[in-house]
């Protein structure tokens, strides 16, 4: 939930904070209480071996937390005018170190907030995965009551905005400052394309999860309605148990037809796989006699996927 629902669920973290960054501001000192505990007395040693570099450690960790706000207006205008002043030739910066340490806190912000969307900055199956989980929680939380506004309305558009104002421009940033040599042409790449997919395919999605996150919002209802019927209704046994299990029969039903609809998906994703996999060879494999771990285990004895991967199991997923 937003800052906001945070100040009225939890007033006196809001008082404490001066209501802002509440989140951020309590995590920092969260982590900070925990880094400071006697378990981490070797770890601190490692991070920090003076007062002044604790200070500085200090420092970083707060800049870096609280850079993950992105939606005070007040802290973006601070941001982006700390970024003018560290990478402008106007002379500002006193001193050669100055700068150094200057633009070093700037861009391991930038980078802390590209980590906090480095969705919106991936594949396309990884920003629909994760979109998806994101509207799904905003929508639990209306449903709750601890959010005024329905995701439902405005998605689509919001998600174009994400992208022109926020993800783009930040990924534009991170290629200007150079740190991250091509791989932030691969960002901006990838964000610009992934804008450009949603803008054509977003609203069919959008349409899919309302029509989702509804349907799983009637078959609670509908479940606790029968757990209450179940309860009440002791006059007329027969009546109330029939009652329930048609109840229990049109719940199944559904959960069905979303297994269904997953394992499409799961066998799409797989017969690329394979395809991928075995591109060239005239017999293709059968889907019914193999799985991802033969398709995984063929990939791992093939040269050009070892020397891309440091890591094959995590590639994968595995």
């Amino acid at each position: 939930v937003p800052n906001g629902q945070l100040a009225e669920e939890k007033p006196e973290l809001a008082d404490k904070y001066g209501r802002k960054s509440i989140a951020e501001q309590n995590s920092i000192d969260t982590a900070w209480e925990v880094l400071l505990s006697p378990r981490f007395t070797k770890l601190r040693h490692c991070l920090f071996e003076s007062k002044q570099e604790k200070h500085r450690f200090r420092q970083l960790l707060v800049n870096c937390v609280m850079a993950t706000d992105i939606f005070d207006q007040d802290l973006r205008a601070l941001r982006k005018s700390r970024w003018n002043k560290a990478f402008s030739d106007d002379g500002s910066l006193s001193s050669g170190e100055e700068e150094g340490h200057y633009k070093a806190t700037i861009v391991i912000e930038h980078i802390m907030q590209a980590s906090d969307v480095a969705h919106t900055m991936q594949g396309w199956e990884i920003y629909r995965q994760w979109n998806e989980s994101l509207f799904r929680e905003m929508h639990e939380a209306y449903t709750e009551g601890r959010s005024a506004k329905d995701p439902s309305d405005g998605w689509y558009e919001g998600e174009l905005w994400f992208f022109d104002n926020w993800v783009i421009p930040l990924a534009q940033n991170l290629k200007e400052c150079g740190v991250l040599d091509i791989v932030s042409d691969q960002l901006v790449n990838q964000a610009r394309s992934n804008r450009q997919r949603w803008q054509f395919e977003g609203k069919i999605i959008c349409e899919e999860m309302c029509s989702d996150v509804k349907s799983n919002t009637r078959m609670l209802d509908r479940s606790t309605s029968s757990c209450s019927h179940s309860l009440a209704a002791t006059e007329d046994s027969s009546t109330s148990a029939s009652y329930l299990a048609s109840q229990m029969v049109t719940e199944a039903e559904s959960l069905s037809k979303v297994m269904a609809r997953y394992e499409r998906k799961y066998e799409t994703v797989l017969g690329n796989l394979i395809a991928l996999a075995y591109k060239g060879q005239p017999c293709p494999m059968d889907l019914e006699q193999h799985g991802l771990s033969d398709v995984h285990k063929h990939f791992k004895q093939q040269e050009w996927y070892r020397s891309h991967a440091d890591n094959d199991e995590v590639l994968l997923g595995l």
